[in-house]
């Protein structure tokens, strides 16, 4: 009562706040103020202004009583220390992987986008840390959980297909859970996130998962899939409901994933904006890191063979589009559409670039 009776009071002719003196200049305010000037533009081809901090954290989904290690990438200081990524098995470790990224630096301050990424088909949560770590720097936090019964460790299953029809039906739920576990602050790295604007990605397998994603939760609201396959192919109706910014990206040389049939064929389909990368020459494996992993290899042979294409260039032309998009979509900053056109893209070479804005 006291609150309302102050409130009352305060906005009553009878102010209980002293006048102005007479004698005191005028105080004046324009309608046509000038807002804030934009953040300035960041060159999509390198990497932003932060450095990019990573963590591990295992969530526990208890309806599946499915347990699995959470990849998280961010905008950080540049503390922390020294990053390796290492794949552990019961026969040792089976691959050691070096990387820029800060393991465990003090995020920087701030309310970020989020992009969720899932790996591929007997992949691993950090198999595309060329690109995870890059949307980092440019402050864009990326999750990136493991599908347990479909990662390079779980090799012994992964011609099974009752297992692959299984992971088909754990993987949109374990990427779904972790976007509700990042929403409410549960990936061990106190990150605020903005719920407007959340991507999915992903390679292989995991370019589906991203779609399959998007098309069931509307929280989504655009997605970047590399090399995405599609086992009945990309129908009309699956395309119909993916109502959102799409880039599509794939190699000319992929045979796991042919590029006419899962990249240009749901591009056609999508309606805008959408957007179309095909990096020339590239296999399937360039679109991730697995190149590095000699085991990853030994299972798919498509990629990862420089008198082709380097791997490295197909990681440079991934990274300007893919980061130009979610700069473009995950800002809804326009300003990064002269970065998205096809004169620009093509210039860069060994690539071709449809978009329809």
């Amino acid at each position: 009562m006291r609150a309302a009776l102050l409130l009352l009071t305060a906005c009553s002719t009878g102010s209980i706040y002293p006048l102005p003196s007479p004698d005191a200049p005028p105080i004046t305010t324009s309608p046509d103020a000038e807002p804030p000037p934009p953040p300035p533009l960041e060159d999509p081809g390198a990497d932003g202004p932060y450095h990019a901090g990573v963590h591990t954290v295992t969530l526990h989904d208890p309806s599946r009583g499915r347990d699995f290690a959470v990849d998280v990438w961010y905008p950080a200081a540049g503390d922390g220390s020294k990053n390796r990524y290492e794949l552990d098995s019961i026969f040792g470790t089976l691959a050691r992987i070096d990387s820029p990224a800060r393991r465990d630096a003090t995020p920087a301050a701030g309310i970020w986008p989020l992009v969720i990424f899932s790996h591929g088909f007997g992949g691993i949560r950090f198999q595309s840390y060329f690109l995870t770590e890059r949307l980092a720097t440019h402050g864009i936090v990326v999750i990136a959980p493991d599908h347990p019964g479909n990662t390079l460790l779980d090799f012994q299953q992964l011609g099974d297909d009752k297992a692959a029809a299984q992971s088909a039906v754990d993987r949109p739920l374990d990427v779904l859970f972790a976007l509700d576990a990042a929403l409410a602050g549960r990936l061990g790295v106190p990150l605020p996130i903005d719920p407007r604007h959340v991507a999915t990605t992903g390679h292989s397998f995991g370019g589906w998962t991203a779609l399959e994603t998007a098309r069931r939760d509307p929280r989504i609201t655009a997605a970047f899939p590399l090399a995405p396959g599609f086992r009945n192919g990309a129908t009309d109706d699956f395309v119909a409901q993916l109502a959102r910014p799409l880039l599509f990206v794939g190699g000319s040389r992929d045979h796991t994933c042919e590029f006419p049939a899962n990249q240009q064929d749901p591009y056609d389909k999508a309606a805008p904006p959408k957007y179309l990368l095909d990096v020339l020459g590239a296999g399937h494996l360039d679109f991730s890191n697995l190149c590095e992993v000699p085991l990853a290899k030994q299972f798919i042979d498509d990629g990862c063979d420089p008198a082709h294409i380097d791997p490295a260039v197909v990681h440079d032309r991934t990274n300007r589009v893919a980061t130009a998009f979610a700069l473009r979509y995950l800002r809804d900053d326009p300003r990064y559409d002269a970065a998205l056109v096809i004169p620009v893209i093509e210039a860069l070479g060994n690539v071709a670039f449809s978009a329809a804005p």
